[in-house]
């Protein structure tokens, strides 16, 4: 048989218990979207990085090309098989403007990601407008 003093020590542990489930419940119930949020951070980030990539690998193969072989390069632009499955929609734009005397090549990368397309990924390289003429003249032969 139990005690008078054991059923209020029952209904005393019971209330606790409740209690403790509650503030679990609210801590979780708080934590969660934060973790969420957290995750989805991360892989934005991470495409972000993978963009960033792709769009860097592409200025460089496109300012080591001589001026001649520019124009049809980007005519042809298109994101590596790499980026373009891991990043869905990606299309890469160019454009080749003069900044005063020096050709300058901007190019932008967008990919489906919320408000991804109203500020695309964009690098800007200036191309040496001397580069041309080095590579015509003759080398000297070094002994």
């Amino acid at each position: 048989m139990l005690k008078p003093h054991a059923i209020r020590r029952l209904g005393t542990t019971l209330i606790e218990l409740l209690v403790a489930f509650t503030l679990l419940t609210a801590l979780l119930g708080a934590a969660l979207p934060l973790i969420v949020r957290h995750q989805q951070l991360l892989a934005s980030a991470r495409t972000y990085r993978l963009a960033l990539d792709e769009l860097s690998n592409q200025l460089e193969t496109l300012t080591a090309l001589d001026a001649a072989q520019l124009p049809v390069a980007l005519e042809s632009l298109a994101p590596s098989p790499f980026a373009a499955e891991r990043l869905p929609g990606a299309k890469l734009a160019a454009a080749l403007d003069t900044d005063g005397d020096q050709p300058r090549l901007t190019l932008s990368l967008t990919w489906d990601e919320p408000g991804r397309r109203d500020k695309p990924l964009t690098l800007v390289a200036w191309l040496d407008p001397s580069a041309e003429r080095l590579e015509k003249q003759p080398q000297e032969e070094q002994p």
